[in-house]
C-alpha cells in the first residue's frame, strides 16, 4: 500500500476495514489501501459487463479500462461487482502455512477473488491486491506471489478478529487507509517475516 492521505482518518460507519497493495507507477495518491466492507451500502447497481467475464480479454480499446472505472462512484461500483463473484478458497499449502503462521484457524473463511471483474476492481484502485473484509481481490501482477498473499492474509486475519480500522472516505462509500496506519505496516512487517521462514507474525507476537 502506497497511499499518501494526509487528513484525518475516519471511522468508516458500519464498516469493516479492507486493505490493499499498490500497484507500480500509480501515483502515490492514488494507491490507497481500500480499508472497509462498504461496497455493498454504497452501490445501488453492479457493472453490467456484455461479454462473459471469462471469455473476455482486456486490453487496449476494449472499453473496460475507461477513466470512470477510477472515479468515486466507478471503484465503489466495481467493488461491488467484485464481491458478488464468488472466489475460491485461499491455496491449500498457503492456508496451512498462515493458519499456524497468523495462529488463526479464521483465516480459512477467506475468498480469493482473481477473475477479471476483481483484476479491474483492483485496477482501478490503483492497486496489486486489496483485501475487503474476508475477500482478497487480485490483480494480474499478484497472482501466484507469496508475498502479496501473505500481506492479504495479515488483514484477513485481523479482519477475522474483528479488529476495527479507520480510514478515509473516498467519496462514495468507499473507506481509504494511509500507508503509515498500524494495519499496513504491520502487514508489510507480516509479510517479510512470512517469506523469511519465521514461525509466528510479528503482529500476533
Amino acid at each position: 500500500m502506497r497511499a499518501r492521505e494526509n487528513e484525518a482518518a475516519q471511522q468508516a460507519d458500519g464498516r469493516n476495514p479492507v486493505r490493499r497493495v499498490s500497484s507500480p507507477g500509480t501515483a502515490a495518491d492514488r494507491v490507497l489501501a481500500l480499508q472497509s466492507r462498504a461496497g455493498n451500502a454504497a452501490v445501488s447497481r453492479t457493472i453490467q459487463r456484455r461479454m462473459d467475464p471469462e471469455q473476455h480479454q482486456h486490453g487496449a480499446g476494449c472499453g473496460h479500462d475507461e477513466a470512470g472505472d477510477r472515479s468515486p462512484e466507478g471503484q465503489s461500483q466495481l467493488l461491488a461487482a467484485a464481491q458478488k463473484t464468488p472466489g475460491s478458497p485461499l491455496p491449500s499449502s498457503f492456508l496451512a502455512k498462515a493458519t499456524s503462521f497468523y495462529q488463526n484457524p479464521g483465516i480459512a473463511a477467506g475468498r480469493v477473488h482473481a477473475d477479471p471483474v476483481a483484476q479491474r476492481a483492483t485496477a482501478a484502485m490503483g492497486a496489486e491486491a486489496m483485501t475487503v473484509g474476508m475477500d482478497v481481490f487480485l490483480g494480474p501482477s499478484a497472482l501466484g506471489n507469496t508475498k502479496i498473499l501473505a500481506h492479504e492474509a495479515s488483514h484477513l486475519d485481523k479482519n477475522s478478529r474483528g479488529v476495527r480500522e479507520t480510514g478515509n472516505n473516498n467519496g462514495a462509500g468507499v473507506a481509504i487507509t494511509s500507508p503509515a496506519q498500524d494495519s499496513e505496516v504491520a502487514a508489510v512487517s507480516d509479510s517479510d517475516a512470512f517469506m523469511s521462514g519465521a514461525e509466528t507474525a510479528p503482529s500476533v507476537e
